[in-house]
């Protein structure tokens, strides 16, 4: 009795858990284990195709945007900020993938708080981006004339700066609040 909550930290194995006697039962178990094998294998390569063509389109973008001068718009800088954004995000999906095939968190609490983190930002700062373009827009649209002098790259590119600033704001609780528990990288009070 001094340690009676052993169960509570040991992993359970679903195999060793399900004693089923019964010979459909074990067929079914067979089938049931086979196929959530699969849907994990077939996740983890969604996930390692989706990252390695999002970091190359990303990182192809933000080289040209930034290699060409003459492509310095508004929409450019919101271009460019939206695929900054979204390579932060990517370079921590290869974790995820991993966790996905491992069933377990293996990077320490420092990487499960940057992951965190990296989705926040990307969440934030890409919503806050489209949110602005879609403003762009419609200034640029309904109202050319009088919006051209305040649609300027250098206005735009202060706008994304708060941008960034807001997201780190909003995702300032998910890098402090993280952390490994139970081998699972989680959010909360655990």
């Amino acid at each position: 009795m001094a340690n009676s909550s052993w169960y509570l930290s040991t992993p359970v194995n679903d195999d060793v858990m399900n004693c089923s006697t019964n010979e459909s039962d074990l067929r079914t178990g067979v089938a049931g284990n086979s196929q959530q094998h699969a849907t994990k294998y077939l996740v983890v390569v969604l996930y390692l195709v989706t990252t390695l063509f999002g970091m190359s389109g990303n990182s192809l973008t933000i080289f040209v945007l930034l290699r060409h001068r003459q492509v310095r718009t508004v929409a450019a800088c919101f271009i460019l900020n939206l695929a900054i954004a979204d390579d932060l995000f990517l370079v921590s999906l290869p974790l995820t993938a991993y966790t996905t095939y491992a069933g377990r968190w293996v990077f320490g609490d420092v990487a499960c708080r940057l992951m965190n983190a990296f989705w926040g930002v990307n969440l934030y700062a890409s919503i806050f981006t489209m949110t602005l373009m879609s403003f762009d827009r419609y200034l640029a649209v309904v109202h050319p004339l009088k919006s051209i002098r305040y649609r300027t790259c250098q206005k735009a590119f202060v706008v994304c700066t708060v941008i960034w600033a807001l997201a780190f704001f909003f995702v300032l609780p998910l890098p402090l609040y993280s952390g490994v528990h139970r081998n699972q990288c989680q959010v909360g009070n655990y």
